[in-house]
């Protein structure tokens, strides 16, 4: 984690769910002082990838995972970042294989 992210002690025990994929979108906004760090922290994010960023500190990115409580648990390490100002779901979708 970087300098400016609180540290939080968690783990992450991943239930087993019958072939989940799961996605979901976010728009953050961070401090324009603050954008690299940010940006920094949630490509280092399993399973995140950053689809644009503006100026102003606009980010918008998705996470994919196995479950939606992965999902949770990456977005609660994330938004402790302390140059975020804001963290946002869009969408969420999930898709079974059988």
């Amino acid at each position: 984690m970087s300098e400016n992210t609180a540290h939080v002690v968690e783990t992450f025990t991943p239930e087993v769910q019958p072939n989940e994929y799961h996605v979901a979108s976010f728009v953050a906004q961070a401090m324009q002082k603050n954008i690299a760090d940010v940006t920094e922290e949630i490509t280092k994010t399993e399973g995140a990838e950053i689809h644009a960023v503006s100026n102003e500190g606009k980010i918008v990115f998705t996470i994919e995972a196995s479950s939606q409580k992965k999902i949770g648990f990456l977005i609660d390490q994330l938004k402790h970042h302390i140059g975020l100002l804001s963290l946002s779901p869009i969408y969420h979708q999930f898709l079974t294989e059988e």
